[in-house]
């Protein structure tokens, strides 16, 4: 390697690609002792063979492939995809003894944009309702279980299907890790440095199910600011579900995941842990041993280079929620607890699985009219009160709403535009028509105070200042609580 001793940019870049390098060979030469004592066990618990077991992680083709150096262009990239974009589902089981041991206690959909260099995460909560089909439903944290019941060994597989089918998103990998696992990995990391963002205090924190108290509770404080955590803290940071200061809902949970994840990344990005190689051996044999996934060892080592490139990347986090401004709403399901999407085709929780990189801050900002829009609205559903429901929901976007009613006729499935402006504002009929899922027709108001609608006859018009008549239709029901009253 030559180093050009007048430039320390190149001198830097020449020591962090050594690193890199080492710690490559380092998850080698760990990963294939690990893989060994990994393969023996699951040989002895599936009575196979311990080359069958291995073959299962890594096969020789992959180990010529890296032998070789065959690691170049897509043809040995095992994370080329046609978009250029890499998803991974991630997923936090208890495993062990615990209760419930295969339900899910983390669900994350990260996404990275090797093209455009983003990264994206989408926390879905555990309560979040589960289409079976013919009107029924299942906790989302439940899909594994099934999966794993089903499919023994695989379960993780399975249920990365069955979420592509639900958020209509390619998922390209899935990773699997248990509580034991995960504090493993954390302590071997050296442990994390979280910035707590709210004080809280959880009086109903599980101990340890395989502890001498099963099943019992414990009370445990955070303060916010930065902490050091190790295994057992961070584990117990991501898994509080009954926190005061607002931090007792699966949302403020989901939240504080994300913040880990990203102090993971950080502290394993550093040179400390990529320059040190025993830390790098224990990562692998705490991962190895309590991780399920689809990706073989030469999957994690094409994804170590992979992943350096998003070392200075800003995440971009979402969270879905029942707030107010959020994609879900909450039902009672024959006594269970239930989030539903508020738009029943899912297409509002899609979006933000399609385009995990924008914040919903920057998109309800797209939403908010960049200058001065007067509407009127009038009701063509036959939800009783709809028209003032959405007069609330484009008010607080920033909409001059000049008055709501009842359309002269009821039973509209797409939400009819009628744009009063002759074509002057152009980009915030665009912002309306995707915001309320609606068509657009142009109409000059009659005499200035009534506009055609089709051939059926006119609406009246409250003020000859608006600019967009809206008619709603059922197209527009998921822009407020399509399941309330």
């Amino acid at each position: 390697m030559k180093i050009n001793l007048l430039n320390p940019d190149a001198e830097r870049k020449a020591r962090q690609t050594t690193l890199v390098v080492a710690a490559l060979f380092t998850l080698i030469v760990g990963g294939l002792a690990t893989l060994g004592a990994g393969a023996s066990y699951k040989a002895a618990t599936n009575g196979t063979n311990v080359l069958m077991e291995m073959g299962r992680y890594l096969s020789l083709n992959e180990i010529t492939k890296l032998a070789w150096g065959q690691n170049q262009g897509s043809e040995f990239d095992p994370f080329a995809t046609p978009d250029g974009r890499i998803n991974i589902l991630l997923l936090g089981i208890g495993g062990g003894n615990h209760d419930g041991s295969q339900l899910t206690d983390t669900i994350i959909l990260a996404s990275l944009d090797r093209q455009n260099n983003r990264l994206g995460l989408l926390s879905i909560p555990r309560d979040m309702a589960f289409p079976l089909g013919n009107g029924r439903f299942q906790k989302i944290n439940a899909v594994n279980a099934y999966a794993e019941k089903e499919h023994p060994g695989q379960g993780a597989t399975y249920t990365a299907q069955e979420f592509h089918k639900l958020l209509d998103v390619r998922i390209d990998r899935v990773v699997r890790v248990d509580f034991a696992g995960f504090a493993k990995f954390i302590d071997a990391l050296g442990g994390i440095d979280v910035t707590v963002e709210n004080s809280f205090t959880d009086s109903s924190f599980p101990t340890d199910d395989n502890g001498p108290n099963p099943f019992k509770w414990t009370s445990v404080t955070f303060k916010k600011g930065p902490e050091h955590m190790d295994g057992k803290r961070a584990l117990t940071y991501v898994r509080s579900r009954h926190g005061s200061n607002g931090e007792g809902s699966d949302f403020a949970r989901s939240r504080r995941q994300q913040l880990v994840l990203d102090a993971v990344r950080n502290k394993l990005f550093s040179l400390g842990t990529l320059g040190n190689p025993q830390k790098v051996t224990e990562l692998w044999s705490a991962i190895s041993s309590n991780v399920q996934t689809d990706m073989t060892a030469w999957d994690a080592l094409k994804l170590t280079p992979v992943a350096m490139n998003f070392k200075d990347t800003a995440i971009k986090t979402n969270v879905l929620t029942d707030a107010p401004d959020g994609e879900l709403i909450s039902a009672n399901v024959e006594g269970a607890f239930m989030l539903f999407p508020r738009k029943p085709d899912w297409s509002e929780i899609r979006s933000l699985a399609a385009d995990p990189f924008t914040s919903k801050e920057e998109i309800a900002k797209q939403e908010r009219p960049a200058e001065p829009v007067h509407v009127e609205i009038k009701n063509g559903t036959l939800r009783t009160g709809y028209a003032s429901q959405v007069s609330s929901k484009l008010e607080t976007l920033g909409y001059n709403v000049e008055a709501t009613g009842n359309a002269s006729r009821r039973g509209y499935e797409k939400t009819v535009i009628y744009d009063l402006t002759n074509g002057s504002k152009p980009d915030e009929l665009a912002r309306l028509k995707k915001l309320l899922d609606a068509n657009v027709a142009s109409s000059p108001p009659l005499s200035g105070k009534a506009v055609k609608i089709d051939n059926t006859g006119s609406e009246n018009l409250y003020t000859t200042a608006t600019n967009f008549l809206i008619i709603l239709g059922d197209s527009s029901l998921g822009l407020v609580n399509p399941y309330g009253n």
